[in-house]
């Protein structure tokens, strides 16, 4: 054999070795690729079930929740769990979905137990509650029992005047401005200009100094209701839950409060006359600080299942 075919044999052998080589470069760089997008794609499954969780959050205690999130998506669910110390617990489980270009998908669940804040309805034992003087009927000469249902709340009178315990923090276990974002975020933050009459859930109504909120229209409204200034209340208007006012109040004609209603402000005199009732409800006013219970939630529990 001459020189040139060992040459062009070990060049033949050479290219092989480097064909090989090359081969395995080449799979192990789309194995670190495929490896690396998987690692990606977990990431981002594991966000989007995180995505879930805070949307079942919010919609507690609702139904299961499914989104999207670009190609991503997740499905959560949500069931109730228990109560302990007037707090409600719930297991919200969530799926973050994210598919592969190739085909198939990446999925990671998330299991977590949520807590709402407390409920504490023994706070409202009474039909209407007020800071400053209460008269009933003209010249206020009627028995405030005209303007009650029931007369007899807990063993007491279903009214107090002049309670100098009323405190919005201690009732409700928040801050005035904590609702009042909450409604702002919920789209139920209104002026006496827009208020709809209509209301449901948290609302927050803000008056102007000097000005009252009229509400006189034959329309319902329920949950909890902050009024940051003077109301008339009248005009066949029905209301259920609790409605709690930073200003004084008038309430003429014919107005129906289910639940309970406070009045926290010292100045002058609140004055009932006409056919108004205020009925105590207890079921009223625990729907309406579940309400702000479950706006007030906290995961207590976090796992990954396999």
């Amino acid at each position: 054999m001459n020189k040139r075919g060992i040459a062009l044999i070990l060049g033949l052998l050479v290219s092989l070795v480097l064909f090989i080589l090359l081969g395995a470069f080449v799979i192990k760089t789309i194995n670190e690729h495929n490896l690396v997008q998987r690692y990606v794609n977990s990431t981002r499954a594991l966000w989007a079930a995180e995505a879930g969780i805070a949307e079942a959050k919010k919609r507690l205690p609702g139904s299961p929740t499914n989104g999207n999130l670009g190609s991503y998506s997740y499905q959560a669910t949500t069931s109730y769990r228990t109560t302990i110390n007037a707090r409600e617990y719930y297991d919200i489980t969530s799926v973050g979905i994210v598919p592969f270009v190739t085909g198939g998908d990446i999925r990671r669940t998330v299991n977590t137990v949520v807590e709402t804040g407390p409920v504490d309805d023994t706070k409202f034992p009474y039909a209407i509650d007020a800071a400053n003087d209460l008269c009933f009927g003209g010249n206020c000469k009627k028995p405030a029992e005209d303007y009650l249902d029931p007369d007899i709340c807990n063993g007491q009178a279903c009214w107090k005047a002049k309670d100098t315990a009323i405190n919005f923090r201690d009732l409700f276990g928040c801050e005035q401005n904590d609702i009042k974002n909450i409604a702002i975020q919920s789209g139920t933050y209104y002026t006496e200009s827009n208020f709809p009459g209509t209301v449901n859930g948290i609302t927050w109504v803000e008056v102007t100094s000097g000005s009252t909120l009229m509400i006189g229209s034959t329309v319902t409204g329920q949950g909890l209701m902050i009024v940051n200034g003077n109301v008339h209340l009248g005009g066949g208007y029905q209301f259920k839950g609790i409605m709690y006012i930073l200003g004084t109040m008038t309430a003429r004609g014919t107005f129906d409060a289910w639940g309970s209603v406070v009045v926290a402000s010292t100045a002058g005199i609140d004055s009932i006359n006409g056919t108004p009732v205020f009925h105590w409800s207890l079921d009223d006013i625990r729907n309406a600080l579940r309400l702000l219970a479950l706006s007030n939630t906290q995961i207590v529990s976090w796992k990954e299942s396999p």
